[in-house]
């Protein structure tokens, strides 16, 4: 008696898959080579989308959320990294089984490069260091490494190339590390026609260099110029997924992306939205620049890395978008970012005292920490 019913469910699913037809979603054509991208499966983690992308840069900061959301939604990644596979052991349980391929390569060693981006339709650098060590100076990371990357990637027959930069990167900033990833911006297009440039704000998240460090540092947060520095931060996840969406979007070939918030906070604002979360006082201790300059100069002689002297030029460096009409934002890809005042508690929850732990993710009072958004073509912005 339960034969019958066995097989007419049997014959229902074989009757189903035969229904299954493949539309225009599932096939993704590129328009600088050609290539044409079937996908299989059902759109999501347990499927393949057709399309291979290596992620240069996957263990740093924004790199684990762009590895992750890409894995998420059925690429498959190559995650290329320096040192220890510890580094980056964690990204693979972000993409299904076999999804997520960790290799070793060397930043200086072309053929390594090649065999990294040698399968893959989509590169995306993320290398960039706030700092110079004894083996890689801003010139080799920022310039040279991402002329070889987009180099290779050309030749090897990659269809889409992203390289990411800072918002401010200009070849007459004041940092060094702001002036490399200008002329690296300029590298990347003379070696690979096409290629997008990301240009993000100062960017916060569980393992941000903002919040986190005012909450970690909050009995003693140094600071220079009086904490008003302007910045534009945006949220990690945000750029993370405007990099997907450019990457999956074959309208976007060879534009230009500045993100940032539309709002303009000083780092004063930021200090006294993190004190206000927390239930906690942050101590700032205002260091002449030069002073701190000099003091960071001597600790970079270590061999360990605490602070550097160029770290502290990037502290009294203001964030200011281009205003270059050309050039994209959030708004063009669709894309709504958080609001500071309303994302910045979950990253810093487990800095407040005990007795504040349970309290509510909205404290009554933050609406005043809103501030009114800076259009885009203020007088203020400049080139």
């Amino acid at each position: 008696m339960l034969a019958a019913p066995l097989k007419r469910s049997a014959f229902g699913l074989r009757s189903s898959a035969a229904l299954l037809k493949r539309g225009k979603a599932d096939i993704t054509v590129r328009k600088t080579t050609g290539d044409v991208l079937v996908g299989r499966g059902t759109y999501g983690r347990q499927s393949w989308n057709g399309q291979t992308a290596t992620v240069f840069g996957c263990s740093g900061f924004l790199g684990r959320y762009v590895v992750a959301r890409l894995a998420r939604e059925g690429t498959k990644v190559i995650v290329p990294y320096r040192g220890l596979y510890e580094y980056v052991r964690h990204l693979r349980p972000t993409g299904d089984l076999g999804m997520v391929v960790p290799m070793e390569f060397d930043l200086r060693n072309p053929k390594q490069i090649e065999e990294c981006v040698r399968y893959s339709d989509v590169v995306i650098n993320l290398i960039g260091r706030n700092y110079e060590t004894k083996n890689f100076s801003f010139e080799k990371v920022h310039i040279e490494g991402a002329r070889r990357i987009a180099e290779i990637s050309h030749a090897a027959g990659v269809s889409r190339f992203i390289h990411m930069s800072n918002l401010n990167a200009r070849t007459n900033a004041d940092a060094k590390s702001l002036v490399t990833k200008a002329f690296g911006e300029q590298r990347v297009r003379e070696s690979f026609p096409g290629a997008n440039i990301v240009r993000s704000a100062t960017m916060y998240g569980y393992e941000d260099e903002l919040l986190n460090n005012i909450g970690k540092n909050k009995y003693c947060y140094l600071t220079v110029n009086k904490a008003q520095r302007k910045l534009r931060p945006v949220c990690v996840s945000d750029v993370a997924h405007a990099i997907s969406k450019i990457r999956d979007d074959e309208d976007t070939v060879g534009l230009t992306y500045e993100l940032f918030n539309s709002k303009q906070y000083t780092q004063k604002d930021v200090i006294d939205l993190v004190q206000f979360f927390i239930h906690e006082n942050v101590w700032r201790v205002n260091v002449p620049s030069s002073l701190l300059r000099l003091a960071a100069k001597a600790v970079d002689i270590l061999p360990y890395h605490y602070t550097s002297h160029h770290e502290v030029d990037l502290m009294l460096a203001d964030e200011f978008p281009s205003g270059d009409p050309a050039v994209q934002t959030f708004a063009d890809l669709g894309i709504q970012p958080h609001t500071l005042e309303l994302a910045a508690l979950q990253y810093i929850r487990h800095y407040r005292p005990p007795q504040h732990e349970e309290d509510p993710m909205e404290p009554r009072g933050y609406k005043a920490f809103r501030k009114p958004p800076v259009p885009v073509n203020n007088k203020d912005i400049v080139a």
